[in-house]
């Protein structure tokens, strides 16, 4: 067998244990309360959804996903992983991995670890199926879209311009409009970034550039007319007295959620701008007419804008960074490339390398909360199975889950229990009261 086939099978073989890895993770994450605020998973909780909870095209992703609970998105979760981690590489490099060799292995290999270590909140924006939804599969969708654009700007006849894609771009456009709160509109401003850099370098503009544009803005205006957001931000009376406070203050506020971001990806992203001005400052002419140099500064700048974009809204969780730690590993592999490309000094094995033992030293203290939680959702699910069958019980114990902490903040499961708060999702779904002891504690509501 030749050294190129030889190749072959280990790439395979390495791509089958990521998808293993990444399944088994989401195998072992419980249902949440979000799996269960709709007893009927149809077009009726769509549109409920779409105006009360979660205005992004993500809700759509999640009806048909919890509708095959749970093996549906066992079997998508972990190829929509797989496909962000090509789809960086595509966005870095412009092509796709060469199976036949082991050049792209180190690259690869430090794209997937970090793409889960070193990502937003991994267990609410990969392992649970609604997070998954709303972040993995649209963050695809964002870095997909990103590639395409880099891909044009070399090579404008890249795709075809006929009616039925710029109806396509147009239909895709509408879908990216609904992303996120962060990527969508950063997506808009993309398009129009492309259109004046193009029209001032004199080079020529994609024609479904303007279709997927128009589609975008749409997709905005359908998203952020939703009255989910109205909804949400009056949903108590902290929401209410944190939303009254001036854009200034919360800006200020937003400082320690920022610190959280960068201290979820080790600050790459400070040390990579650090690193970045001096490189500008040690060779300027070289660095400015790089275009590995552009496109580091310019995911640098995607990242930091997509995290402080976040700053007007009063009440955040985490994994809504999760847009803008991709682009901080984005980043790194461009500044890799850029060093490379200036300095003559290969970085990419000491950043795989550094990574992969990264990886390796906290890898049992991230897994271990995830056992302990399947286990206690086994005992759950064993109860709930053997209660709901005696009709004379009107209420069900069900203790609350206890979390064991990860090996970080961003690498500790947040999980959104049914048996949290008032349990009402809960008490809907399987038409029983629930209480999970929490009731009688101190300062506790009482049923």
């Amino acid at each position: 067998m030749s050294l190129k086939k030889r190749n072959i099978p280990i790439w395979a073989g390495v791509a089958v244990l990521y998808l293993a890895f990444i399944g088994f993770f989401i195998f072992l994450y419980p249902i949440t309360e979000d799996e269960i605020i709709c007893p009927a998973p149809n077009s009726d909780c769509l549109i409920w959804t779409l105006t009360t909870v979660c205005a992004r095209f993500g809700s759509v992703i999640q009806i048909f996903l919890i509708n095959g609970y749970k093996w549906l998105f066992l079997i998508l979760g972990p190829l929509a992983q797989l496909g962000l981690v090509t789809a960086l590489f595509y966005l870095i490099n412009l092509r796709l991995p060469d199976f036949k060799t082991l050049k792209d292995f180190p690259e690869i290999s430090a794209l997937a670890l970090m793409c889960v270590f070193l990502a937003a909140q991994p267990d609410q924006t990969i392992f649970w199926l609604s997070g998954a939804a709303n972040y993995l599969f649209l963050g695809l969708m964002f870095i997909c879209f990103c590639a395409l654009l880099r891909k044009s700007w070399f090579e404008p006849d890249f795709i075809p311009y006929n009616k039925y894609t710029a109806a396509a771009a147009f239909l895709i456009g509408v879908i990216l409009g609904m992303n996120n709160e962060n990527s969508a509109p950063m997506m808009f401003c993309l398009c129009a970034l492309y259109g004046f850099s193009a029209l001032a370098l004199k080079r020529p503009i994609p024609k479904w550039i303007l279709s997927v544009w128009a589609g975008i803005a749409l997709g905005l205006i359908i998203m952020f007319s939703s009255p989910v957001y109205y909804k949400r931000s009056n949903m108590d009376f902290i929401r209410v007295a944190l939303n009254a406070r001036p854009l200034s203050l919360k800006l200020y506020n937003h400082l320690a959620n920022m610190d959280l971001f960068m201290a979820s990806s080790l600050y790459i992203l400070p040390v990579l701008s650090l690193c970045g001005l001096l490189g500008l400052i040690d060779k300027f002419k070289e660095s400015i007419k790089n275009d590995n140099f552009i496109f580091f500064a310019l995911s640098c700048f995607i990242s930091l804008v997509l995290a402080l974009a976040l700053f007007p809204i009063a009440i955040r969780p985490h994994r809504a960074f999760y847009s803008a730690s991709l682009f901080t590993i984005s980043a790194l592999f461009f500044f890799t490339k850029y060093v490379k490309d200036i300095y003559k000094f290969n970085l990419m094995p000491f950043v795989a390398a550094g990574i992969f033992v990264y990886s390796a030293a906290i890898f049992p203290s991230f897994a271990k909360p995830y056992f302990n939680l399947y286990r206690q959702g086994q005992a759950r699910n064993s109860i709930l199975a053997q209660t709901l069958k005696d009709k004379r019980l009107f209420c069900i114990y069900l203790p609350k889950y206890k979390i064991l902490p990860g090996p970080s903040k961003n690498l500790t499961i947040d999980f959104i229990d049914a048996m949290g708060g008032k349990h009402s999702a809960a008490e809907n779904y399987y038409k029983r009261k629930f209480i999970s002891g929490e009731e009688l504690s101190p300062g506790s509501y009482i049923m």
